[in-house]
């Protein structure tokens, strides 16, 4: 007798996360003879962040929750955020030489706090909608998603506002 093959039902979802502390981008640019810190873009100039930097966290969450541990290494995450960024955010830098303790700071493209953003990835079958609402919230709550980050500070921590299945083009009736 032949085994049945079961075919993988994959979702798409859409996520709407809010920030509670400031997310830094990280890619170091020059504009006008100055230095700044910014996000990493597309082709089109759209903000991305990196499938695997996605991935490292929600391996935490996984741990945390103590589920989903290989299957969330299957989520594909599309790069591309629909946020509105900010160009100015600056990052206190505390410099201590000779007994003497300097303020500098770094300019950064931020999410400040309070920024909605929308993400997209593609779940496995293996992953409700609702668990990985709940792995996104660990995410969210203890770790944060920042391309700037410190062992200190933990840039980026947000909520989740939503994750919606996103339906495809109708196909139309008529025809």
């Amino acid at each position: 007798m032949r085994a049945l093959s079961r075919e993988a039902v994959l979702l798409e979802v859409a996520v709407k996360l809010r920030f509670n502390q400031v997310c830094l981008g990280a890619a170091k640019r020059r504009k006008i003879g100055r230095v700044y810190f910014g996000f990493d873009r597309d082709a089109d100039g759209r903000v991305i962040f990196t499938p695997s930097a996605w991935s490292g966290v929600m391996r935490y969450a996984a741990k945390l929750a103590n589920m989903h541990h290989a299957a969330v290494n299957r989520i594909d995450w599309c790069p591309v955020v629909d946020g509105k960024t900010r160009n100015d955010w600056r990052r206190s830098i505390v410099s201590k030489q000779s007994g003497q303790s300097k303020v500098y700071y770094a300019v950064h493209e931020a999410f400040s706090p309070g920024s909605v953003i929308t993400i997209s990835a593609v779940l496995p079958d293996e992953i409700s909608v609702n668990d990985f609402k709940y792995l996104l919230g660990i995410v969210g709550k203890y770790k944060g998603f920042s391309p700037f980050n410190t062992v200190a500070d933990h840039y980026g921590t947000f909520e989740v506002l939503s994750v919606s299945p996103v339906v495809g083009p109708v196909e139309n009736a008529s025809q």
